[in-house]
C-alpha cells in the first residue's frame, strides 16, 4: 500500500511529510519537468509595459524571481496563494495581492473587482488553453515537459508499489501517470482515490469515471487536500 504525491517533495510541508509517512509508504513523483522559457524581445517588451501581472503557480513565481524580475519592478502582481506571495515578497519589491481563493477563477474575479482590464498572465504552456476567455494577454514563461528517462523511473514505481491514493495536480500529470500505470496493470488505476487541487483537473478525471476528492476549502488548498488524504488513509 502506498500514497503517490505528484507534487515536488520539497514543496510539501515537513509536517505533512512526516504525518503521511507514519501511515503508509509515500512516493513523491511530479510526472513533469518544468523549464523556464527564454522570452523574445517582443515578449520582454510586453512584460515591461504591463501595469498588472498575474501569476498562477509557484513555479511561475519562482521563474519570475529567477529570470524576469528586473524587467518590471513596479507592476502589481496578483497571485493565488500566500506561498506565492511570500516567495515573491522575499525577492521583489513589486506590490503583491492575493486572490480570495486558490484558483484561476478567484484571481479573475479579484481583477474584475479591482477594475483591472489590462493584465498580463504569466503562465505555463500547457495551461494556455484555460485562459482563452480571460481578460488581458497571456505570456508563456515556462514549459511543462516529459521524457523517456523519467517515464522509465515512473514505471519502476508501479512495478514495486500498490498505489491506493494519489494527489494529481493537472490533466497532463494524470495522462503521463496513466500511460505508465497501464503498462503494469491495465485496470488498477480505476481503484485509486484521486485527490485534486483544482476544479479542472477533478472534472477531467471524473469524465474518465474515476473517484475524485476535491478540496473542501478555498484557502491553503494543498494542506486541505493532504489532510483529507491522511484522514482517509488513517481510517482504512
Amino acid at each position: 500500500m502506498a500514497i503517490l504525491i505528484t507534487y515536488p517533495k520539497n514543496k510539501v510541508p515537513i509536517y505533512w511529510r512526516m504525518k503521511l509517512e507514519q501511515k503508509d509508504d509515500v512516493i513523491y513523483f511530479p510526472f513533469r519537468i518544468l523549464k523556464a522559457v527564454k522570452l523574445n524581445a517582443a515578449e520582454k517588451a510586453r512584460l515591461r509595459e504591463s501595469n498588472t501581472l498575474a501569476i498562477t503557480s509557484l513555479f511561475g513565481a519562482q521563474t519570475y524571481c529567477d529570470h524576469l524580475k528586473k524587467l518590471n519592478p513596479t507592476a502589481t502582481i496578483y497571485v493565488l496563494s500566500a506561498k506565492a506571495r511570500d516567495l515573491l515578497a522575499a525577492n521583489v519589491a513589486n506590490p503583491i495581492k492575493v486572490a480570495a481563493g486558490e484558483n484561476r477563477q478567484a484571481l479573475l474575479t479579484e481583477l474584475k473587482h479591482d477594475g483591472i482590464t489590462d493584465v498580463c498572465w504569466l503562465i505555463g504552456d500547457l495551461a494556455n488553453k484555460y485562459y482563452a476567455d480571460f481578460i488581458g494577454e497571456k505570456l508563456v514563461i515556462y514549459r511543462n515537459t516529459w521524457d523517456q528517462a523519467h517515464a522509465g523511473k515512473a514505471l519502476k514505481i508501479f512495478m514495486k508499489q500498490h498505489i491506493t491514493s494519489a494527489l494529481v495536480t493537472s490533466p497532463s500529470n494524470f495522462d503521463r501517470m496513466y500511460e505508465v500505470m497501464t503498462k503494469v496493470d491495465s485496470s488498477s488505476y480505476r481503484d485509486i482515490n484521486y485527490y485534486v487541487l483544482g476544479k479542472s483537473t477533478g472534472e477531467y478525471l471524473q469524465k474518465k469515471g474515476l473517484k475524485v476528492i476535491f478540496p473542501d476549502s478555498k484557502q491553503k488548498v494543498l494542506d486541505n487536500v493532504l489532510d483529507n488524504l491522511w484522514k482517509y488513509e488513517r481510517d482504512h
